[in-house]
């Protein structure tokens, strides 16, 4: 039987007011946001991306990895416990890690996309929906 992603038809399925982060993860995140992660260099971003990595990681007890290979599309890797972020997206970073925690495609999009909106609710207003994805808005 061939693989069938879950993936919520639009963002708006997944949206609730009513799901329950960990404190500490929560914080994490708020950390995150006032590092400002849009800004900086590309360096200084990938770093503050993995910081946020690294607290993630001990907040939810993982060991998994975070490689930014920009030749490739962003997944994780179960059997090797690795995230490939190939463009420093934070939507895409959490979808990704909620994979690392065992969520399926439509858990994923869930917890990514209500952290995001709960942590960047300005930056989540711009956006556009497309599907099941939110889109930053053109430059």
């Amino acid at each position: 039987m061939p693989y069938r992603a879950n993936y919520p038809a639009t963002v708006a399925e997944v949206l609730s007011d009513r799901r329950k982060y960990k404190p500490e993860a929560l914080k994490a995140l708020r950390a995150f946001r006032r590092s400002k992660p849009w800004r900086g260099t590309f360096n200084e971003r990938r770093e503050k991306f993995g910081k946020l990595h690294e607290e993630l990681c001990r907040v939810y007890g993982l060991c998994t990895q975070l490689k930014f290979w920009a030749r490739d599309v962003a997944y994780y890797s179960p059997g090797e416990d690795r995230i490939n972020l190939p463009t420093l997206s934070v939507v895409t970073y959490l979808h990704e890690f909620a994979h690392a925690r065992g969520a399926d495609e439509r858990q994923a999009c869930g917890w990514s996309i209500n952290l995001f909106r709960r942590i960047f609710p300005r930056s989540f207003a711009r956006c556009r929906h497309h599907g099941h994805m939110l889109v930053a808005p053109t430059r």
